[in-house]
């Protein structure tokens, strides 16, 4: 267990280099909170908010409003939020809010559709829904990791319950996928090998250089290539309430 921890630790502080196994996942993060907050307005209720990170993008005339599980605040991110709640009960009237964030929060959630019709009630007409899912993304949170759904799943989903999608947008190139999910298998191979004690572990020493080769490799190619839908690591969507 030390020695796994260890491991994570040492990655953690390549987080933001092609070291990192997720670096695909956190280089533009920056950038992405800042997409997402120039979408959002007025009174802006941020469900499954974790550690708020979306708070310090928002503009100054947004209000601010964030709830989570009282265990998943105080246990996993030590935050307190605005209010301890449910997504599939949610504590306000109905036409209350401008904008609704969902980041990567809907997979978890074991009844999303509630969800998403309470966010429909909640939702003022013409209130923007912001929501980011993974698509090609391995188990995370476990036990609390429920679904996964492709493009064509997530227009179903802005039909029934009555959204208009305003803005959708595949998240990475297919081959940056691809050295994503290579890396973190090289990862949880090279924690399994520490947790086992597994002489394979000296092997160790060479994984940083492999997944940087993977890295490197497919951000030139992706940058060489046209864009594609086929297989992206997830979803980042603007939807519309319409009555």
């Amino acid at each position: 267990m030390k020695e796994s921890a260890a491991i994570r630790r040492f990655f953690s502080g390549f987080k933001k280099t092609p070291f990192h196994p997720q670096w695909f996942v956190f280089k533009d993060e920056k950038s992405a909170l800042e997409e997402i907050a120039q979408s959002a307005q007025g009174c802006v209720l941020d469900l499954g908010a974790g550690t708020q990170k979306i708070r310090g993008f928002l503009s100054p005339s947004c209000e601010y409003i964030s709830l989570d599980y009282y265990e998943t605040a105080t246990q996993w991110y030590e935050t307190i939020p605005s209010v301890f709640g449910d997504a599939a009960a949610l504590p306000f009237p109905k036409d209350s809010m401008n904008t609704v964030l969902l980041l990567d929060v809907l997979e978890h959630l074991p009844d999303p559709e509630m969800c998403l019709k309470e966010v429909h009630r909640v939702l003022m007409t013409d209130g923007k829904l912001i929501f980011q899912v993974p698509f090609l993304y391995p188990l995370h949170d476990v036990p609390y990791d429920f679904q996964r759904w492709t493009l064509f799943g997530l227009h179903r989903l802005a039909q029934n319950h009555h959204f208009q999608i305003e803005i959708e947008k595949g998240l990475n190139h297919h081959l940056e996928s691809a050295a994503l999910l290579s890396n973190l298998a090289l990862s949880k191979t090279l924690i399994r090998w520490a947790s086992d004690r597994n002489l394979l572990l000296s092997l160790g020493i060479f994984f940083p250089f492999i997944i940087l080769y993977n890295n490197l490799h497919a951000w030139v190619f992706a940058r060489l290539s046209t864009e594609d839908p086929f297989m992206p690591t997830g979803y980042r969507m603007v939807w519309i309430k319409k009555e």
